[in-house]
């Protein structure tokens, strides 16, 4: 027979996982192992932590749009809502920034 002579494919995360707990596996190794290892888990996880930074920045900037339309100018400087949905906004403004600088 020529060529390369093929190992036979080790056990999967998931199988070695299951070898090591007689009782359920941790909910974080269960995870890492579904997903398929350590660095695809952290990739998927960063991705939706970016998701949901830029989709509540997004309801947050909706939402202090609204607020101003319906209050008077000389209230604006100081409403509470408002500025709360100000804060609000900068945070996964902010958040969702980290997380784009970290990823290239």
């Amino acid at each position: 027979m020529t060529g390369i002579a093929r190992t036979p494919p080790g056990p999967s995360l998931l199988e070695e996982l299951e070898r090591h707990h007689d009782d359920t596996p941790p909910r974080g190794a269960l995870r890492t192992a579904v997903l398929g290892g350590a660095e695809r888990c952290a990739t998927l996880a960063h991705a939706a932590a970016l998701r949901l930074h830029n989709r509540l920045a997004a309801e947050a900037r909706r939402g202090s749009a609204r607020r101003r339309r319906t209050l008077p100018v000389d209230r604006v400087i100081t409403d509470e809502w408002l500025a709360r949905l100000v804060a609000s906004l900068t945070h996964h403004r902010n958040a969702a920034s980290a997380l784009v600088r970290i990823d290239g």
